[in-house]
């Protein structure tokens, strides 16, 4: 039996939950329950109910999700989903996405570009290790500044800016809520990379809408499936607690940005493209 706990919301955010959901029971041969948690929900009732039924693989989605894994992750194989989670103990795949799919985009929509600048917080270390070794396979070379706050992020903003060269350098903004901060940084760099044709990708979803040149989002119904995949892995013991970055992601591409950037994407690149973007 695999249990799937997730929190019970509101159209339109339902959608996702129900797309992961969706792929979970298209992926997964035995019989599924589902624990819809309410907005009132106790995680003590909600274990208590995981105990008596003896479940033993556990998927959890979201943060309801995720209050419920902390407390049997020791003592049950529990894959979580539907979050920006870190290392630490309990094994997931993280809304994080994947940086080689990021560097993958950017060399098929940005060729010239041979340098990558990320600044990052130490929460998002651990992905910063995998983007530089991904970076280096592919060869990019990956400049990675760590911050500690937001007025430290602005200021070395300010001097990276002074830097780079628009011809073979991009900016990635991570999902990362310092170094990409809506009110702050993000408008600073979307204008500053208009001004100056500067390479501007992000793995926020959004951010191609509001003038990136490309974006990436989850693929919700493989998520599913991925999660199935690593916690049947884990109760059988062939592969160790982990968290990994979302590697089925969906492109979104700003084509008034790319524009602007003197790109032209032919139709066999476009048919890659899950949305577009023309202001």
């Amino acid at each position: 039996m695999l249990s799937v706990i997730y929190p019970e919301v509101k159209a339109p955010y339902d959608e996702i939950f129900k797309q992961i959901v969706q792929g979970i029971e298209d992926e997964y041969q035995g019989p599924i329950k589902l624990y819809p948690l309410k907005s009132t929900f106790s995680v003590t009732e909600t274990v208590q109910q995981l105990d008596q039924n003896n479940e033993q693989m556990v998927i959890a989605l979201g943060k309801s999700g995720y209050q419920v894994a902390k407390e049997v992750y020791q003592r049950k194989s529990v894959a979580v989903g539907a979050l920006p989670i870190q290392p630490n103990g309990i094994s997931g795949v993280s809304l994080l996405a994947e940086p080689k799919v990021l560097f993958d985009s950017l060399r098929l929509l940005a060729p010239s570009v041979k340098r990558v600048a990320v600044l990052h917080t130490p929460a998002n270390k651990w992905l910063i290790g995998r983007a530089k070794a991904q970076a280096d396979q592919l060869g990019l070379t990956l400049l990675h500044i760590e911050v500690s706050d937001l007025k430290n992020a602005v200021a070395e903003y300010d001097t990276l800016l002074k830097e780079l060269d628009p011809q073979t350098d991009a900016i990635w903004l991570p999902l990362d809520p310092v170094t990409a901060n809506e009110q702050v940084i993000l408008p600073k760099l979307l204008e500053y990379a208009w001004e100056h044709n500067l390479v501007l990708f992000s793995s926020k979803p959004e951010h191609a809408k509001r003038g990136a040149l490309f974006s990436m989002f989850p693929n919700h119904y493989e998520l599913g499936k991925g999660l199935v995949f690593m916690v049947e892995r884990l109760r059988s013991k062939e592969i160790a607690s982990s968290v990994l970055p979302m590697d089925k992601m969906q492109l979104a591409v700003n084509l008034r940005t790319a524009a602007h950037l003197g790109f032209a994407y032919n139709t066999q690149l476009r048919n890659n493209f899950s949305i577009v973007f023309n202001k």
